[in-house]
């Protein structure tokens, strides 16, 4: 395993540019690869298609879309597209090649997320914005920031996590699985979570989808978890601040763990 060290940088202008022509590189391979780019463009709409059937009204349909787009979103594009992108590179060498140079390691593991990122937020503000037409209602629009960051942070930190044990791309599949499927499960928008038996319930809210599926049915109805309405801006804060707290937990595990256990040589 080559260590994750490297010299310090001190021009931090030249560090902008280079991760700058990270991003651009890896912004162009990800759009010659048309499987990821149809599992990043397409799936998630496919999904909000499939799932927005459960929502009975126009104004539930409105909030659903939403939801559902980001969750999908987080899982396809920034997670599952990420973990593959961070394989294929390593089993060809180019994130070796990247660490004998000048980049850094978290410019090296970072760039890649890059467009996914953006990619996301597309979506989401296209899922919102769809609701919205739809007469969904807004009650707090920050918590709608702090849902996609805090998403955006905890997968794409997780996927850092997965591509250490994750030997090829092919077995991706099969490695994040697992997680993917839990958060359909136990992020209350395809199985409510009142169904579920209270520990399993309240165990859900500390998993890496529920916190998001939470602050986005918090942003649009002002109703938190418990199923209570919050009054005043200061109550509104703090109760957005417990929903952000497992995704800031998630993310400083995934950094931690993965970051200290990536292998930057092939695993296959």
């Amino acid at each position: 395993m080559t260590a994750l060290t490297a010299p310090a940088r001190p021009a931090i202008g030249s560090g902008r540019r280079r991760f700058g022509a990270l991003v651009r590189a890896e912004t162009t391979i990800l759009l010659r690869n048309k499987t990821a780019v149809f599992i990043a463009v397409a799936l998630p709409f496919l999904m909000a298609v499939a799932f927005s059937g459960i929502a009975m009204d126009r104004e539930l349909l409105g909030v659903t879309l939403g939801i559902i787009l980001l969750a999908t979103g987080l899982l396809f594009v920034v997670y599952y597209t990420l973990v593959t992108s961070l394989v294929g590179r390593r089993e060809q060498l180019v994130l070796k090649r990247l660490l004998s140079g000048e980049p850094t390691p978290w410019e090296i593991l970072l760039a890649p997320a890059v467009p996914l990122w953006v990619l996301l937020v597309i979506q989401a503000g296209l899922g919102v914005g769809g609701g919205l037409l739809l007469g969904a209602p807004l009650a707090h629009p920050w918590a709608l920031v702090l849902a996609v960051v805090g998403g955006v942070s905890a997968w794409t930190a997780l996927a850092v996590w997965s591509a250490t044990w994750t030997r090829t791309v092919e077995s991706a599949q099969l490695t994040t699985m697992p997680l993917m499927m839990i958060s359909l499960l136990l992020s209350g928008f395809s199985i409510p979570l009142s169904a579920l038996p209270e520990p399993v319930e309240r165990l859900a809210h500390w998993l890496p989808m529920t916190p998001v599926v939470d602050l986005l049915t918090f942003a649009h109805t002002g109703i938190t978890p418990a199923g209570t309405p919050v009054d005043g801006l200061g109550a509104a804060l703090l109760a957005g601040g417990w929903m952000l707290l497992p995704l800031l937990l998630w993310t400083l595990l995934g950094f931690v763990a993965g970051v200290r256990g990536f292998r930057w040589d092939p695993r296959s």
